[in-house]
């Protein structure tokens, strides 16, 4: 949420689109709650932001979530819009792996963030890095391994994110 703001007061974006995906084609493992508890999280953690919107088109499609086709479903619902595709550094480095990613760069132009401890790449056409990055080392991982330890999570997520994750016990097994 603090890089979508950076990147929309930064970017000087008319919106941020969060796409949660179906199942990614890198992960073999299924998701550890429902896409219904996912989606609900979501919005839970978008209320009150009117400029951050959600988009279910992932999840309304049959897996694997492939982002050519996000894009291209997303291009064709704001044809006149410029798309940008918010993404990780450590993402970046897997975007040749991507299907059809050459076709993905032709559709939109990339803002990279700095994640993790991947290196900053170099520049490229179609591609910027968030002027003023913040660096955020939050994960959904440690996010999770914190709830199932028992341990606190309000100052990762959202209150009404963390309240709702405590009220239907998700991430605890």
């Amino acid at each position: 949420l603090l890089l979508a703001r950076d990147a929309l007061e930064q970017c000087r974006l008319d919106a941020v689109l969060f796409v949660p995906c179906a199942r990614s084609p890198f992960k073999a493992r299924a998701a550890h709650i429902t896409d219904a508890q996912r989606v609900a999280l979501l919005q839970a953690a978008l209320q009150g932001e009117p400029r951050f919107w959600l988009s279910r088109c992932e999840l309304d499609r049959p897996p694997p979530s492939y982002s050519i086709e996000t894009a291209r479903e997303i291009h064709e619902a704001f044809p006149q819009a410029r798309l940008f595709w918010l993404i990780g550094h450590d993402q970046w480095a897997q975007i040749g792996e991507w299907r059809e990613a050459a076709a993905l760069r032709r559709l939109v132009d990339f803002i990279r963030f700095p994640r993790g401890e991947t290196a900053l790449p170099r520049r490229e056409p179609g591609v910027m890095d968030l002027p003023r990055p913040r660096r955020v080392d939050i994960s959904a991982s440690e996010i999770r391994r914190r709830v199932k330890a028992r341990l606190p999570i309000d100052h990762l997520v959202p209150d009404a994110v963390a309240a709702r994750i405590r009220r239907y016990r998700l991430y605890q097994t």
